[in-house]
């Protein structure tokens, strides 16, 4: 898959065409103010496509906002899902309005809009067994008056024939240099969808619950483990995420489904998760996503 690809350009396109002491109280009483850093790999595996290619795709944020909230940049910047915010409790569902243009509205509508300011860490290596993809800073002619800077985003994915651990390091700029390494959990491989097994098209029925069963990994359910249901209502785009145990099997609710129709994708996710420190930031995170990917009809 090649979702994350520029992965918040395209969305705020459809939308429209801080720091020091003396400033804390101001952003206090408007929304948060930070600094935070987010490398972001995967290795995705799609039923759609041909074979056991497994694609790597890499991105990375580094954010410094004002008068705002963490999540609420998160959502204009189009980020991938943060598992301590974005999920639900262990074994539940919920649906999640994934759409930038509310947020981006909102935001326009404060009086005291806040600021986001997307900073520059020089050339970003992103290092695994078999290659290494550099990432360099883009300027982009942002649409949306309250944020600047620079984007990190591969300009292609790359087809990789094993699943390993990801070394990231840059040189610094207004970031400072840091390095952060993870090791990747096993790629869950979907074993059932329904009734019938993984295929380029699986359909399944609405008016029953969905019975979708993985292979486990031998590290027991260390992982941050979810299946995500991605669908549109009308002009919105949305997910229906549960967040699972790591045992292989789990049945998405009925009562989740009865409104869907038509072609949606359906995934199971193993996340894993690594700081970092650096200068430049509050706090850094390298996180590691492994997926299998099917497309199902109801």
């Amino acid at each position: 898959m090649i979702q994350w690809k520029l992965m918040f350009l395209l969305p705020l396109a459809l939308v429209m065409a801080c720091s020091g002491a003396d400033m804390l109280e101001e952003d206090a009483a408007l929304g948060g103010h930070g600094r935070f850093g987010l490398v972001y790999v995967s290795y995705d595996h799609d039923w759609a496509e041909s074979g056991d290619a497994v694609v790597l795709t890499s991105t990375a944020q580094f954010v410094r906002y004002s008068a705002m909230d963490r999540e609420q940049v998160a959502r204009l910047l189009a980020l991938p899902l943060h598992p301590d915010r974005d999920l639900p409790a262990l074994d539940r569902c919920q649906v999640y309005d994934l759409s930038v243009d509310v947020v981006a509205e909102e935001t326009l509508e404060n009086e005291e809009t806040g600021s986001v300011e997307l900073l520059e860490a020089g050339d970003l290596n992103i290092q695994t067994e078999e290659r290494t993809v550099t990432l360099s800073p883009r300027h982009f002619p942002w649409l949306l008056p309250f944020i600047s800077g620079v984007v990190y985003g591969e300009a292609q994915s790359s087809a990789v024939e094993k699943v390993s651990g990801v070394k990231a390091s840059a040189a610094g700029g207004a970031v400072g240099s840091f390095t952060a390494q993870v090791t990747s959990p096993e790629l869950p491989r979907l074993l059932q969808v329904g009734a019938a097994e993984p295929a380029p098209l699986v359909n399944v029925a609405s008016d029953e619950p969905l019975a979708v069963r993985w292979s486990t990994a031998a590290s027991g359910g260390a992982d941050v483990t979810y299946t995500e249901l991605r669908y549109t209502r009308g002009k919105r785009e949305m997910a229906l995420r549960c967040r699972v145990r790591d045992d292989g099997a789990f049945e998405l609710p009925v009562a989740s489904l009865a409104e869907l129709s038509g072609k949606v994708t359906l995934e199971v996710v193993r996340l894993r998760r690594s700081f970092f420190d650096t200068a430049g930031l509050d706090n850094g995170e390298l996180r590691l996503a492994v997926r299998d990917t099917v497309t199902i009809e109801l």
